[in-house]
């Protein structure tokens, strides 16, 4: 994967052209992705948008004429809120964050990452000219770590083509421009080297699902366009993997969502359903229903646990991950019609959605469900210590497994059992025993830990006693 410097402070690169592979180079299944690619551009069916080329021989002319698109944000004062960062691991000491964005529209609006804007009280945009501007954040969605800034006095700036995600497949080509390590305006090509990847427990009551690149994704990509050979955004540049092995993408069809709503409210109101998932491990052709809450609209609509839910409005429904996300994208107050398997009939179930609830509410519905144990809640850590899970964990071919729990301990009252494995604490990824403590320290009020137990994935959770 080259890094080209595309100009500004870093400079120009004479070398960029001579690093992409000549034709007589190209050999194997890539090279195929790519002659097809090639066919349909130099061949006179690419789209309107895009200007003939020949990326065989140089990604220059996309490139040059997508990077005016491309911005730098940068965030200043406040103090973040203790909310995962994909690349530090925690907020900064020093309220000072470093991105990159995209040009939205014309009149200044900006797409970029909500992690880089958060709890800001000063943003400045850098155009690819060059030019500084104040902007002011117009909308935030932790959930999908999207947001929306407002450029105040740009003229002249050029919008973004937004292409499809849903059409993309592992293997096509893609090109990443931000600000890596503050390195303005920089490209690195690379594939799509996986899609549908959920939100890999980086986030905490998460809707993101990403695409998987080996394109260079650094700190200071955070918002950055993904772009496909044609020059149209197909991802949102967001994290890194552990170690830095791979880089994750927000698909813009998830984001084509969300951006209207930020900037016509500023935040986004998501429609619910009251129901937890129970999907098996593998299962991909449907949504399993593992609860269904008290006085919620799945209760109300007669949902029953078992289910298993095939389409909402008439669209298949992948698993239960899926289902969360498409009722998220409806509006509070839409009736949902759910095509159902129960009992090894279809039905259909019409199901009018509420506001989605906060994240705290979910404690309470589970303490006032009479088919729930009431929540239990954990000691404070002593002044000075470390709340202690009380288990004994090996690693296992699936992640980190319980081998053994001490009795009358914090595990113990939160439900843990020998054999279950790990996935996060508190929205935090744990791969590693030593990654344990400072996940459990991210939040003070609330222990949730996501496990996988008999194939499926459950999440328990208990409040932190004072």
């Amino acid at each position: 994967m080259a890094l080209v410097a595309l100009g500004g402070p870093t400079g120009c690169s004479s070398d960029a052209a001579a690093s992409v592979p000549q034709p007589t180079e190209i050999e194997g299944a890539g090279a195929t992705a790519l002659v097809a690619a090639v066919d349909s551009l130099v061949g006179g069916t690419a789209s309107a948008t895009a200007t003939s080329y020949d990326p065989r021989i140089s990604l220059a002319p996309m490139i040059e004429r997508v990077g005016p698109q491309v911005v730098s944000v940068h965030a200043e004062g406040g103090r973040r809120e203790a909310r995962f960062d994909p690349f530090r691991g925690g907020p900064p000491a020093i309220a000072q964050s470093h991105g990159s964005g995209f040009v939205y529209s014309a009149d200044g609006l900006v797409v970029t990452n909500h992690h880089v804007v958060d709890g800001a009280e000063r943003v400045r945009v850098r155009a690819h000219d060059g030019r500084e501007f104040p902007a002011k954040v117009l909308g935030s969605d932790p959930s999908t770590d999207l947001a929306l800034v407002q450029i105040e006095g740009a003229s002249g700036l050029s919008a973004a083509t937004l292409g499809e995600s849903s059409g993309t497949r592992v293997g096509d080509w893609v090109v990443a421009i931000g600000s890596p390590m503050g390195l303005e305006h920089s490209a690195s090509v690379g594939i799509v080297s996986a899609k549908g990847r959920g939100s890999l427990g980086l986030y905490a009551d998460s809707y993101l699902d990403f695409l998987q690149t080996d394109a260079d994704i650094a700190p200071g990509s955070s918002g950055g366009p993904l772009f496909d050979l044609e020059g149209r955004v197909i991802g949102i540049n967001t994290a890194v993997g552990p170690a830095a092995a791979a880089g994750f993408a927000i698909p813009i069809d998830q984001a084509k969502a969300v951006i209207p709503k930020l900037r016509s409210g500023g935040k986004v109101v998501r429609g619910w359903l009251g129901a937890a998932g129970n999907d098996e491990l593998g299962r991909r052709d449907g949504a399993k229903i593992g609860r269904i809450y008290a006085d919620t609209p799945a209760a109300d609509a007669g949902l029953r646990e078992g289910d298993v839910v095939a389409k909402v409005d008439g669209k298949a429904v992948v698993d239960f991950e899926d289902l969360r996300s498409r009722i998220a994208e409806l509006d509070p107050g839409h009736t949902a019609l759910l095509e159902v398997e129960r009992d090894g009939k279809r039905i259909e179930v019409p199901v009018v959605l509420t506001e989605r609830p906060p994240a705290e509410r979910f404690d309470e519905l589970k303490r006032l469900d009479p088919s729930t144990p009431a929540t239990p809640t954990a000691p404070r850590a002593p002044a000075g210590g470390e709340l202690r899970l009380g288990v004994q964990v090996k690693a296992g071919a699936a992640g980190l497994e319980i081998a053994r729990i001490e009795r009358d301990s914090v595990a113990d009252r939160i439900g843990l059992e020998a054999g279950d494995v790990l996935r996060s604490i508190n929205g935090v990824a744990v791969t590693d025993a030593a990654d344990v403590p400072e996940a459990i320290r991210r939040d003070d009020e609330r222990l949730s830990l996501d496990v996988v137990r008999d194939g499926s994935v459950i999440t328990l959770s208990m409040r932190r006693g004072p």
